[in-house]
């Protein structure tokens, strides 16, 4: 009975799998597709209707005498998920269903109860059926046992705040969105061929998530990466102190019209020795810069040229694919795996 158990969880796995790939689908594409017989196919079909996770949405002719096919999509028991953006700038929050496709859509700017604006950006975009997973991406460094949010000077919440999971009633994600970014450029974007990486996000602020073997670094207590807080050379200077103090900026933060304007290649040049010693330490095959002055086509080749030949390793240098929307696409590709994994629990 187990095994019969199992056989039947495989099949609903497959069939679903092959919605979400393919959207509206017939029992013969789907039994021509998965290798799974015809009557199998159809027992699926019909356990997963009954449940609300299918739904029977018109026919058509099949060729055939007197045969008709049925055409099945998700149903709204499927739910969706929300991603959502949390940074200096306010809340970004976009729902999507299980495919992907995108729901629904809300901005809101930051007041003086962050976690009543997330609450409420997560209900302005509610769809039909459960809400099946919350990813959020926010710009500060996340503990990885609590999942609350790191305070750090000259971050964009150097106060903190609650962890959201007390007023979000959904399965969640909270992570940094240098990691988010990261994520998105492994699955889809400039690292789907790397398995260890480097992600530096370079803008107001300076952020390095880093993937070895797969496996994205973290550190004991989230901190990883902040290599904006790298000392330079031998003095108790940050590296994003001494940018300040050359001119690119006011304190806390970089402004990157002033970068743009001035010394590139000077701006370039910092960052990329900077990122030369984590390379020294890590052994990345790949580094991508991201952000608004990271991938930036006058930043980066100052930085490809600080990091040639300063690293033990020759290391690839590009920008990542995605720009400013990859802690979104991070986020969304999160809690679609998740939700699409809660389907079957």
């Amino acid at each position: 009975m187990p095994r019969l158990k199992m056989l039947r969880e495989l099949t609903d796995r497959a069939v679903l799998d092959d919605v979400f790939s393919h959207g509206r689908v017939t029992r013969v594409e789907l039994s021509d597709r998965t290798g799974i017989s015809r009557p199998t196919i159809s027992e699926s079909v019909r356990r997963l209707e009954a449940a609300g996770l299918l739904t029977a949405t018109g026919s058509r002719e099949t060729g055939q005498r007197g045969r008709i096919a049925t055409f099945y999509e998700l149903g709204a028991d499927t739910g969706y998920v929300v991603a959502l953006e949390l940074n200096q700038f306010g809340v970004h929050a976009i729902a999507y269903d299980l495919r992907q496709t995108e729901l629904a859509e809300r901005r809101a700017e930051l007041g003086d109860d962050l976690s009543a604006k997330v609450r409420a950006a997560i209900v302005d975009v509610g769809a039909p059926g459960p809400l099946r997973a919350v990813a959020i991406s926010v710009a500060n460094p996340v503990d990885p046992a609590t999942r609350e949010v790191i305070p750090l000077p000259g971050s964009p919440f150097p106060e903190g705040f609650i962890r959201l999971d007390d007023v979000i009633d959904a399965p969640l994600m909270v992570d940094n969105d240098v990691n988010w970014a990261a994520l998105a450029e492994r699955r889809a974007g400039a690292a789907r061929q790397a398995s260890s990486f480097a992600y530096v996000h370079v803008g107001a602020g300076i952020g390095m998530s880093l993937y070895l073997g797969d496996q994205l670094v973290r550190g004991a207590h989230g901190l990883a990466g902040e290599i904006g807080y790298l000392r330079v050379g031998d003095t108790d200077v940050t590296l994003t102190d001494a940018l300040l103090r050359q001119g690119f900026g006011t304190p806390p933060a970089i402004d990157v019209s002033t970068v743009l304007a001035g010394d590139k290649r000077g701006f370039g040049t910092v960052i990329g020795r900077a990122v030369a010693s984590a390379c020294t330490v890590f052994d990345p095959e790949l580094v991508l810069f991201g952000g608004p002055l990271g991938g930036h086509p006058e930043i980066l080749p100052h930085i490809r040229a600080a990091l040639d030949g300063a690293t033990q390793a020759p290391v690839r240098v590009e920008a990542g694919e995605f720009g400013d929307a990859a802690p979104l696409r991070g986020a969304l590709a999160w809690a679609v795996d998740h939700g699409r994994g809660q389907l079957l629990a």
